[in-house]
Formats: C-alpha cells, sequence, structure tokens
C-alpha cells in the first residue's frame, strides 16, 4: 500500500488555492447580500426614520447612509463597516442588526441544541433498525419517515406542528419563546364538554387562513 506524501511547495499550492476559492466565495457573498439590500422594494431610510419623519430628516438620515453616492462607494462603505463589526441596522425593527442577533440568539441556541438531542434521539435507533433489518417493512417504513423528513419545507412542519398540537390538541404553548420559569402563567387552551378546544378554534381558523 503506497502512501502519497505532498512536497511542501505542492501542499503550499493547494492551501493557496483553497483560500483563494474562499476568499472569492466570501466576496461573493458579500455582493449578493449587498445588491439584495439595494434592490429590495424596502426604503431603508423610511424603516429607520419612521412615515412620520419631515423631509429633513430623511434627508439627513439619507446622507448618513451613504446613498446619495455612488454603488462603489457604497459598497466600500458597507465592507469598512463589516471589518468594523457594523453590520448595519434592520429593516423591520430599525435597530442595529447586532443587538437583534444577540437578543435572538439565547433562543436560536436553545431550539438548536433540542433539534440535535431529537434528531439524535430518533435518528440513531431508526437509523440501527433498518441497517439491522435491511429490505424488511420497518426498513422502508424508516426509509420513508427520512425521505419525507428531508423533502418537507421546515416552515411547513412547523406551521403543521402549530396547528395540530396547539391549535388542536391544546398540547403546547402558542408561537414564541417562554421561559421555563414562567411555565404555567400563560394558560393553554382549556377544553369544552363537547371535547372541542374553545380557545384552540379560533387558533386554528387563524393558522388555516394563513
Amino acid at each position: 500500500m503506497s502512501v502519497a506524501i505532498l512536497a511542501p511547495g505542492s501542499r503550499t499550492r493547494r492551501f493557496s488555492k483553497r483560500l483563494t476559492q474562499v476568499v472569492v466565495t466570501l466576496f461573493g457573498l458579500l455582493l449578493l447580500t449587498f445588491f439584495i439590500g439595494r434592490v429590495m422594494p424596502v426604503d431603508p431610510v423610511l424603516a429607520i426614520v419612521g412615515p412620520d419623519a419631515d423631509h429633513s430628516t430623511y434627508q439627513q438620515v439619507y446622507h448618513q447612509l451613504g446613498f446619495d453616492r455612488s454603488l462603489l462607494a457604497q459598497f466600500g462603505i458597507y465592507l469598512n463597516n463589516l471589518l468594523h463589526g457594523d453590520l448595519g441596522n434592520a429593516l423591520l425593527t430599525g435597530k442595529p442588526v447586532t443587538a437583534d442577533i444577540l437578543r435572538v440568539f439565547p433562543a436560536t441556541l436553545e431550539l438548536a441544541t433540542m433539534a440535535i438531542i431529537v434528531g439524535a434521539g430518533l435518528g440513531i435507533p431508526l437509523g440501527v433498525l433498518a441497517a439491522a433489518r435491511r429490505n424488511s417493512v420497518s426498513d422502508y417504513v424508516v426509509r420513508i419517515i427520512s425521505l419525507a423528513g428531508y423533502s418537507t419545507p421546515i416552515f411547513w412542519v412547523g406551521m403543521m406542528g402549530l396547528l395540530l398540537f396547539y391549535a388542536w390538541l391544546g398540547w403546547v404553548g402558542g408561537a414564541g419563546r417562554l421561559d421555563l420559569g414562567l411555565e404555567g402563567v400563560v394558560p393553554r387552551p382549556h377544553r369544552t364538554d363537547d371535547g372541542g378546544c374553545a380557545a384552540g378554534r379560533e387558533r386554528r381558523g387563524v393558522l388555516e387562513r394563513h
């Protein structure tokens, strides 16, 4: 069995090639995000100052954001701000993007952690079962579940989960994030005598319309 040993010069060339590919890819992503922000049908200045701002305030913010300059100059400002950790302001909230990221990061970390735990807890045993009983009924069932899981859009799964477990069954709380210390403070839907979910009916109608 032969083992190929790369010469130092060859390793340097391969490293330089990979580094160049990474730099070109990142630069392309920066260009893409920059131009997406410029072609969006949302006025970023209006999102910051609000619809009730006067013309002078609008023009002042317009100048501060550099929109009165050329696209090349705006892209230079964009890169400079990124290098200094300034991601700009969010169009929806008008707040710094960094502040919005830090605000939702704990919830994102919790969601990602639980997804990994649930995915590993279900995926590993099912994978072992499918491998141990190859071409059996259980193997085909696991394959179908795996294919459906990968093929179904995540947002649709989330909406169906809310519709089933929140609106219909009332097993969980509503959309959003609730600290574990506040469990029980937000009431869950209460069932009526006819087996229906009084509060869930209204929420189910809202979810179905959307």
